[in-house]
Parts: C-alpha cells; sequence; structure tokens
C-alpha cells in the first residue's frame, strides 16, 4: 500500500501539508511575539496607563535610560551645599533621572519596557497600598535579579520566591526577633569600642583638639564586627574574612546595573567574571568550612545565625546551598543597611546641630551620663529613634521595591497586569513626595516623627525604608537597634560638625552610599 501510495504521490503530499501546519503555526508564535507589546501596552492604556514608546524592538526603553543617566552624571556637579536652607533633594532624579522625566510626562503610575518585559513604574499611594496587601506567592523578586545576582545571594531568602522563599523565611525570622536582638545590644557596646578608642587617640593628637576624619570605613568596621559576632559567634574572626570577601564581590558586581547587563555576559571568562567566580569559590570554600567544624564539635553555649541556620538546614534539599546561601544573605540584611544609615545619620546630625545637641542630651539623660547603653536605654531614646526614621526617609538604602507578577493579577480594582510584568515603586521619591509630608518634604526634621509614622505623612504606606508588605526586610529591627546604640556611644563622647572637605553625592551600589566618603571635624566632649 505504501509502495502504491508513493507511488500515486500522496506521500509527499502529507509530508508537504505536514510541513505547511508546522510553519503555519510557527509564523502565528512569532506574529503573537512580535504582537505582544503592541497588545500590553494597549491593555495598560485602557485602564489609564500609558508611557514613553519602546523606541527599540529588543532592548525597550534601555538605550534612553542609559544615554539619560550618562548625561546627569556629566552634568552633576557635587559638593556640599547649605542643607539648612536647601534640604535633600529625592536622589532618584540624580542617579535615576529618566523615572522623573517620565513621571511628569505620564503620570503617577505610566509603563516602560526593560527589552521585551513591560515594567510598571509605581508612585500611587493608593497602588502601593495594594501591593504592600498582596500576599500571593505569585508575586516575588524579580527573575533578572535572581540571575544577575546570583553570586551575590543565591537562592537565599533575600532573593527566593514563591514556596521556598515562605519555608526559608519561616526559619529565619526568628533569628531577627526584637527578642533576639535585645540580646545583641552588649555585643555592639563591645565592637564599638575600638572606633571609639581610635577616635580619642586621633582627637587627642590633633591640633586644637579637633580632628578631620573619614568615618565611613570607620562605621563600616564597627557593622562588620557586629554582624560577624551575631553570625559567627566565637569564629567572629573568620566571618569577617568571608564577609570581607562578600564587600569585595558587592562592590565588582555594583559597577554596572544588573537591569543594563546582558545576562548570558555573566557567562564569559572576562576578568572581571573570573575574579567574581574565584570570590564566590572562596566564600562558599570558607562557610562550608565553619559548618563543617560546628557540626563534629560540641554544641557551644547559645546559638548564633551560623548554629541556628546548620540546625535548620538538616530538612532542606540542598542543605550546603541553604547554608552557603543565607550567610551571605545576612551581609545584606544585618551589615549593609546598618552601616550606610548610621553614615548617613551622622552626616545629618554633623549639619543639623541643634538636632545633634537634642540627642546627645537624651542619650546622656537615658544612660545617666557617658555610660553605655544597654537595650532599655536605646530603647528609651525616642528624639534618637525619630531621628534614625528621618535619616531613613531622606536616604533609604534601598532605591525601589521591585516585584514581578509570575501570573496575570489583579491588585485590588485599580489594576489588572499580564504574567511577567515587573513593578517598581520608587522609594526615595515617594519618600520626598511634597503630597505626601507636606511642604518640608526635602527638609531634615526628626520632629515629623514624634507621634510615630502613621502621624508623620498622610499615606503611611509611602515610608519604606525597610521595603513593602510581606517581604519587608527581616533584619530592620537588628538595623535600628545598632545605629541608634552607636549613634548614642557617639554623641555621647563627641561633638561632629561637617568638614569643608565633604562632597554630598549620594550613589548607588545597590545600596545608596556616600559616593565620596564622609568626612568629620570631630571634638572630644569635656576638652
Amino acid at each position: 500500500m505504501a509502495a502504491i501510495m508513493e507511488y500515486n504521490g500522496l506521500l509527499p503530499l502529507a509530508l508537504l501539508a505536514g510541513w505547511c501546519a508546522l510553519a503555519t503555526a510557527l509564523v502565528l508564535a512569532i506574529s503573537a511575539w512580535l504582537q505582544r507589546p503592541r497588545r500590553v501596552a494597549e491593555a495598560f492604556r485602557r485602564q489609564g496607563i500609558d508611557g514613553p514608546p519602546p523606541p527599540s524592538f529588543l532592548s525597550g526603553n534601555l538605550s534612553e535610560m542609559q544615554a539619560r543617566a550618562a548625561a546627569a552624571a556629566v552634568a552633576e556637579a557635587a559638593g556640599c551645599r547649605d542643607f539648612q536652607k536647601e534640604g535633600f533633594d529625592d536622589y532618584c532624579k540624580k542617579i535615576f533621572p529618566y523615572f522623573e522625566k517620565w513621571r511628569k510626562a505620564y503620570g503617577e503610575t505610566y509603563l516602560y519596557w526593560l527589552r521585551r518585559r513591560p515594567a510598571l513604574y509605581v508612585s500611587d499611594p493608593e497602588l502601593i497600598r495594594e501591593i504592600g496587601r498582596c500576599v500571593s506567592l505569585d508575586m516575588g523578586k524579580p527573575t533578572y535579579l535572581q540571575k544577575g545576582q546570583e553570586p551575590l545571594f543565591g537562592r537565599g531568602v533575600l532573593k527566593a520566591n514563591g514556596a521556598e522563599w515562605h519555608r526559608q523565611r519561616k526559619l529565619i525570622a526568628p533569628e531577627f526577633y526584637m527578642a533576639k536582638v535585645k540580646g545583641m545590644v552588649e555585643l555592639m557596646v563591645d565592637a564599638a569600642q575600638p572606633l571609639m578608642t581610635s577616635w580619642e587617640d586621633k582627637v587627642a593628637a590633633a591640633p586644637g583638639g579637633v580632628a578631620e576624619l573619614d568615618v565611613d570605613e570607620d562605621i563600616r568596621s564597627f557593622s562588620f564586627d557586629v554582624i560577624s559576632r551575631a553570625c559567627f559567634g566565637g569564629d567572629y574572626s573568620r566571618g569577617r574574612e568571608i564577609f570581607l570577601r562578600l564587600r569585595a564581590l558587592s562592590g565588582l558586581m555594583s559597577e554596572t546595573s544588573v537591569i543594563f547587563t546582558i545576562p548570558s555576559l555573566r557567562h564569559l571568562p572576562t576578568k572581571k567574571n573570573r575574579r567574581i567566580w574565584k570570590l564566590t569559590h572562596e566564600i562558599r570554600s570558607l562557610i562550608l568550612q565553619l559548618a563543617t567544624e560546628r557540626k563534629v564539635a560540641a554544641p557551644a553555649p547559645g546559638r548564633d545565625f551560623l548554629g541556628s541556620i546548620i540546625d535548620s538546614s538538616r530538612d532542606q534539599p540542598r542543605a550546603d546551598d541553604f547554608v552557603v546561601d543565607n550567610c551571605k544573605n545576612i551581609y545584606f540584611a544585618g551589615h549593609e543597611t546598618s552601616a550606610v544609615t548610621a553614615t548617613w545619620c551622622l552626616m545629618l546630625l554633623a549639619a543639623h546641630p541643634e538636632w545633634q545637641d537634642r540627642a546627645r542630651a537624651e542619650a546622656l539623660d537615658v544612660c545617666g551620663g557617658a555610660a553605655a547603653p544597654d537595650f532599655d536605654a536605646v530603647a528609651r531614646m525616642r528624639t534618637l529613634h525619630a531621628v534614625v526614621l528621618e535619616t531613613l526617609r531622606l536616604f533609604p538604602p534601598s532605591s525601589f521595591v521591585v516585584r514581578e507578577m509570575f501570573r496575570d493579577m489583579q491588585l485590588g480594582s485599580r489594576l489588572r497586569a499580564p504574567k511577567g510584568t515587573y513593578l517598581f515603586v520608587p522609594v526615595s521619591t515617594m519618600h520626598h513626595d511634597a503630597a505626601v509630608w507636606g511642604p518640608t518634604a526635602r527638609r531634615f526634621d526628626p520632629g515629623r516623627f514624634r507621634d510615630g509614622v502613621a502621624a508623620a505623612c498622610k499615606h503611611p504606606q509611602a515610608f519604606m525604608p525597610f521595603g513593602l508588605g510581606a517581604r519587608t526586610c527581616l533584619g530592620q529591627n537588628l538595623a535600628l537597634v545598632e545605629v541608634k546604640a552607636l549613634v548614642a556611644l557617639v554623641l555621647a563622647r563627641f561633638s561632629l560638625a561637617l568638614s569643608p572637605d565633604y562632597r554630598h553625592a549620594p550613589a548607588f551600589r545597590f545600596i545608596i552610599e556616600p559616593e565620596f566618603g564622609l568626612r568629620l571635624r570631630v571634638r572630644r566632649l569635656g576638652h
């Protein structure tokens, strides 16, 4: 029969029909892929959301974003201004100028494109409230961040999604509850002693008893010690070596924003990538070596973070990865935010001596002089707490809350977005919005927080220095207590003023840091 069909030409016709059907399906699939941006844009436009047209078929709006960022960097004339008169601008205007331009053109919520992915810029307080209320596991950290920042975070709690994130957070969150942080204040005071002694020696040796100090590295060193002791206990000196490598790795990976990088290039053996791979391997080896030694050693009294995470790893499908990734995650949850917030806090107090005097008077009164604070003393420092909150308002460590929708989702009655949509909530922009904070939004005024966050602004959900909703930063209790303890210790011993050499230039390096460091004039009190 086959021979007869072949002879009659039927078999070639059947094959031809099959190929035609396949080609048609392929053409339709390509056409649908090509038309998706137009369909998505039209769907958002029907909801009242517009935005800049994507000028590039493959890169979306990335080219314009890069060009505007480069132009802003060239035009920036950084310098120390009269903060009392001018206040502080939203740093997003300088670092991400394209967002401000589009916000003026298209409103509080608009659509733009990261390559072929739709991204919504959201600065509408009511829509931010809906995002914060969302507890669906179908919304989480974007895939591009997971892949692009994998050497730093792996699949730890800060970047995991879905059931994996929920399981890890349930295990790790108790390590940062206030009951645990309460027991760390003595540890913080001990870690601050080298800084105090170093400053006292430098001030004593300085002409006129006033020393000009670059303090940001001292603060970072203090925070290194705190998180190393909390994470690794008696092995904190070895833990410090791990975190120093993580700092170097963070510096390498923050040289270029992950948004602008081509994902596949991270696999090429460039000099930079080889350095990243080497540091990643060293960090993993050091953590696993410590973990192995812990497993065979007699249990120590009390549990540090490493001990807790080793215990939790026993039921995990990737036990070694779980330990390594979450030790790396705690570096950012418990160190980076604390260090940079303490730096900005001292800068603001140095620039505003009236608030420095108020915070110092409170610290001396609560502690009974220059005595080191305990947890109860730190908790009673309401003025200092307001100073730290105002610091986090003006200089939130994270620029954006970013989410990805893993399925088509409806946010309240206000927004329906398709699978794959990114949501970008601009933290600093919301913290400087006069419609939310009033006409003094640019000014340093801790008094706005005297009755708490809810009374400080029109929309409390617009204050989000530690993130938004269910994925709020695990380390916020540790960061707040650590910053308050350090600042109280500093104010009890020293008077601070900005050096004329200080150049005010917030810079994006995963978190927002002073680009040129923090230089202060430091004088010993009572001398």
